[in-house]
This record gives C-alpha cells, structure tokens and sequence, in this order.
C-alpha cells in the first residue's frame, strides 16, 4: 500500500474526512524519507504541512518559502496552498479545519475548532510498518552506525575527555550523512548513574561507553557500544552477560508475541530470573522506532500488537549496564539486529533452539 492508501484506510475507519500532519516526523512518514519538511531541526513542526484527503494531498507553507518547497522538496503531485507567515499557517489549518465535518490532526494547532480530534493510537500503528527501501535504509544506516565506532576504536585512548571524544565522533557521523540526535559518552564510574550520562570534561581511566541514537531520511536506529583499556575485570564482564541475555531473550520474545504487552513479561522475566525484577521498572527496556521512535514502548498490559515488518529498539539495563541494539522483525518472523555488524566483538547467548549473537567489550 503508498501511504496515502494507507491514510484513506484511517480515514474510512474512523469515519472522518481528512487528516492534517503538521510533525515532521509524520510528513516523513508520509513520503517514505524520501521528504525533508524541517528548517529547524530543534522543532517538532515541519516547515509546511500536509492536508490530506481520499482524493489529494495539499501542503500548507508560508508564501515566502513557497518557491523552494515546491521547486527542490515536494513532489509535483502535490499542491500548495500558501499562507503570509508562520501564525498565518495556524489561521489556515484552523480555516481548513472547520471546513471538515471531521478532522484527525497530529498537534493541537486546530484544537480550537469543534470538528477537530487527534489522530488515534491505531493510525501510528500504522505507521510502524516498513517498505523494501525503508527496509533496506535501515540495514545500511544500523550496519554504517557500528562500522562507524569500530573504526574510530583505534583512535581511543586513556587521558582523552568524554566531550572530545563525542565532538570527533559527531563529526565523523555527521560527515557519513547521518544525523546524532543523542550521543552520550561516558567513562568509568559514569556508565552507571544514569541511562543518559551526558558527555562531560571528565578524562577516560580503563572503561568507555558509547551510546547513540541515529537517523537517516526520518529512519531511526538506536544502539550501545562498550570499550575497555586492558584486560577486562571478572565483575564487568558478569554484568555484560547478564545483559546480554536479557537482550537476547526480548529479541526471540519479539518473534512469539503477539503485543507489547506479552514482550514486556518475557523480558520481565528475564529480569526476575536474574533476581532484578525490580530494575525493569526503573527504566523501560525498548519498544517502537522506526520514524516514531518510543511512541510504543514495551510496557505492563499493552495491547499494542507487534509488527512486521517494523523495527523496535531493544535496550535492557541491569546493573547500570546496557545491552542495546536495532531489531527488524521481517514479515518472515525472524529478528535481525541491524545495528550489529562483523567486526564488533561478540558473545554468543543459547536460547533454546536459537543462537543469539551479542555485541560484546571491545578491548583496546
């Protein structure tokens, strides 16, 4: 299905008239990466959005960036419909708004108007699934990602600080063609106070994660990277392999379960046979990414069914560590981690009649 079929599928299902998406990543969505509608990549909105109904699909963009969006982003078969500026394009969607019986919208920028409702849960559930070229993005950027770390291994070395070692690897992505929304960098002690240690002036001793978020064309993937000076302690090495397992356990969950719900227990589980069940609560263990990335997440009782093909980040953390990556879950059920190449150091967990692979410590 193109995606407006996909959009006139939500559209006779809810009985509405139209849909509006004013979120890049939903206008992303809605060309396949193939549009970019941002000018300040900090926001949320697109610099123009989409009106989209059975028979067309109209773009909403202030008249002084009319000539560029038509000429070097949209595709041909879509009008424009310009407004003077930014509060004007609020005005117009609110105008437009009320000219529908029913409108989905994916903001509160026409909550003003009576026919207005948000878009539900089940049209982003929609839009987890993924197409040959998307599919295909997704494998090329979680492959590169990793390549990118396992390259730049070599130049790691004691003495270095977090924050010089996220600006070189932020260069190096950024020259790639990728985006880095999230890099943290973190050393020693740091690893563990927090899912997020922000990079800091901090010197690395013995011990380094690396931990990024990355994005291509709307496309995102999610993964956890970890190097060590020297031979690795006993103690550090435990922890790795708790992770792992509880990692591979939630991979092979993907493929049996029927909703994120049932994923949620299977890692819980996990988690309890370890004698952590507590730590699953302190901080979520992954769900949804694609271009919507945490709009589901796995958690108690969700109902949200899984999908394939779909990908879904996979980061449990015990102990303070992560064992993090990328999952596609292909249309024939099987789950592959994008995110985990050759080259990178590995642990091999069993699970029953599966063989999981898992990135294990890098040492330098």
């Amino acid at each position: 299905m193109t995606r407006h079929e996909i959009v006139r599928e939500y559209i006779a299902e809810s009985s509405i008239e139209a849909v509006m998406l004013t979120r890049n990543s939903n206008i992303q969505w809605f060309f396949e990466g193939e549009v970019d509608p941002r000018i300040d990549t900090s926001s949320d909105f697109g610099g123009f959005w989409l009106l989209i109904t059975d028979s067309m699909v109209v773009a909403l963009c202030p008249e002084y960036d009319c000539e560029r969006v038509r000429d070097e982003v949209l595709p041909r078969d879509v009008e424009i419909l310009s407004c003077s500026g930014l509060p004007s394009l609020v005005g117009s969607a609110s105008r437009l708004c009320s000219k529908f019986e029913k409108i989905a919208v994916d903001s509160d920028v026409s909550s003003s108007c009576a026919n207005y409702v948000p878009l539900a849960e089940s049209f982003y559930e929609k839009t987890q699934l993924l197409n040959d070229r998307e599919i295909l993005r997704l494998r090329v950027v979680g492959k590169l990602s990793e390549n990118i770390l396992c390259e730049f291994a070599p130049e790691l070395q004691p003495g270095m600080t977090e924050i010089e070692i996220e600006k070189v690897l932020r260069a190096i992505f950024i020259e790639s063609g990728l985006e880095i929304p999230t890099l943290c960098v973190a050393s020693d002690e740091r690893i563990s106070k927090s899912p997020y240690p922000v990079s800091t002036s901090k010197k690395v001793s013995k011990y380094l994660m690396l931990r990024a978020t990355i994005k291509k064309q709307g496309l995102t993937v999610s993964l956890s990277r970890y190097f060590h000076f020297g031979a690795v302690p006993h103690e550090i090495e435990e922890k790795h392999e708790r992770a792992s397992g509880i990692a591979a356990k939630a991979a092979v969950a993907i493929m049996r379960a029927k909703s994120m719900g049932e994923v949620f227990e299977e890692i819980k589980n996990a988690y309890i046979s370890l004698n952590a069940g507590n730590e699953i609560m302190s901080y979520s263990p992954g769900g949804s990414i694609g271009y919507t990335q945490n709009r589901f997440l796995f958690s108690p009782d969700s109902q949200i069914a899984v999908k394939s093909p779909a990908s879904y980040a996979i980061g449990p953390r015990i102990g303070g560590l992560f064992s993090e990556d990328t999952v596609l879950l292909n249309s024939s059920g099987t789950a592959e981690f994008v995110t985990l190449g050759e080259d990178f150091p590995k642990v091999k967990v069993r699970l029953e009649s599966f063989r999981v692979h898992r990135p294990w410590i890098m040492v330098i």
